[in-house]
């Protein structure tokens, strides 16, 4: 049994039991706890995520003094509480950096759902997210809030988790395949490595690294190789500086050799016009390479030639296209095709 679950597990429990009870995600730096808010629907609730780090006491509820009545009362910040118009999502990220008087004051937001006297709209969901203790970055808790709370770890998403994000945002092949390729030691944990040479692309506790892998630094890196960019930049040196900056100069000289790699694959315009003829790469990862930039880049209008030249591919290349191309592209013309749907019938075994 895994117990560290991925960020849609971690969505589907808040979503059903976060107006009951509090969860504190815990997982690796850069994995994308904070994107867990992007969920949840904006139509339904007023969804904020709220920087622990840079607030202060001050930011939670202020006094304000009644002189009629004689009394202080506490004014609660409006993105907590809202305009009442709908239930609240707050996120509270970072909430184990907080200041102790900052952990203090939002504890009555975490677990009675209230700021001072002031309720949160009925229906309000409210979570916090933080690092591994592990890490060592800071992240602590006093044990009696610990107590009433639920810790959930979070774990890095898979290589083909993060290929399908990828192919969704405009992630370079290059990028990807090389994610593939080195899925254990980009997409693992240090805890699995007491060696840091044994882990040399992510964040290890035993070596001070300022630059290091994670699914957030990928994605940044990965904007440096889009072509528009690279062709703007024209200088080599510049777009590895740049990449080296977000992941580190060994992961960068890695990913280097696919991206030559993907330079020398045929060119797209090459495989849309003239898919009989366009050369067929004949090593693995220039076919995985291949098979995401078809999945990327296809439409409507060059779909047909694409499965012509798909289909020169070895079969679970094929199959790898079929599966992906359903997945990123939700448009109803693509299980319309006349040739996607004939490959499918002829082939459907090997998507089983």
């Amino acid at each position: 049994m895994n117990m560290k679950l991925s960020i849609n597990q971690i969505f589907k429990l808040i979503n059903i039991n976060g107006v009951d009870k509090t969860y504190i995600i815990e997982g690796p730096m850069g994995s994308g706890k904070s994107s867990i808010v992007k969920l949840f629907d904006a139509e339904k609730y007023n969804v904020i995520t709220v920087d622990c780090t840079q607030w202060d006491v001050g930011d939670v509820q202020i006094p304000s003094i009644d002189r009629e009545r004689k009394v202080i009362e506490f004014l609660p910040n409006v993105l907590l509480v809202g305009d009442g118009s709908k239930p609240m999502v707050i996120l509270l990220d970072e909430i184990g950096k907080a200041s102790r008087p900052v952990q203090n004051a939002l504890l009555p937001v975490m677990l009675e759902r209230r700021v001072g006297a002031v309720p949160l709209p009925a229906g309000s969901i409210v979570f916090g997210a933080t690092n591994l203790g592990a890490e060592g970055v800071g992240d602590l808790f006093q044990a009696h809030a610990c107590n009433r709370v639920s810790f959930i770890e979070m774990r890095h998403p898979s290589a083909d988790e993060w290929i399908e994000w990828g192919l969704q945002n405009n992630v370079h092949e290059a990028m990807l395949a090389w994610c593939k390729e080195e899925e254990r030691r980009i997409f693992g944990s240090f805890k699995d490595f007491d060696r840091p040479e044994d882990y040399p692309y992510g964040f290890h506790p035993k070596d001070k690294r300022r630059s290091f892998v994670t699914p957030r630094s990928l994605y940044l890196a990965s904007i440096e190789l889009r072509d528009d960019r690279r062709s703007a930049v024209g200088d080599p040196d510049i777009t590895m500086a740049a990449i080296a900056g977000n992941i580190g100069a060994r992961a960068a000289l890695d990913l280097m050799a696919f991206v030559q790699m993907a330079d020398k694959l045929p060119s797209w315009a090459l495989i849309c016009n003239e898919p009989e003829r366009a050369p067929v790469p004949d090593n693995a990862a220039a076919m995985v390479m291949t098979v995401h930039r078809a999945v990327m880049r296809s439409d409507k209008d060059t779909f047909t030639n694409v499965m012509t030249y798909i289909q020169r591919l070895p079969k679970e290349m094929q199959a790898v296209f079929a599966t992906q191309v359903l997945r990123v592209k939700k448009q109803a013309w693509v299980p319309m095709n006349a040739a996607f749907t004939a490959w499918v019938t002829a082939n459907h075994w090997i998507m089983k």
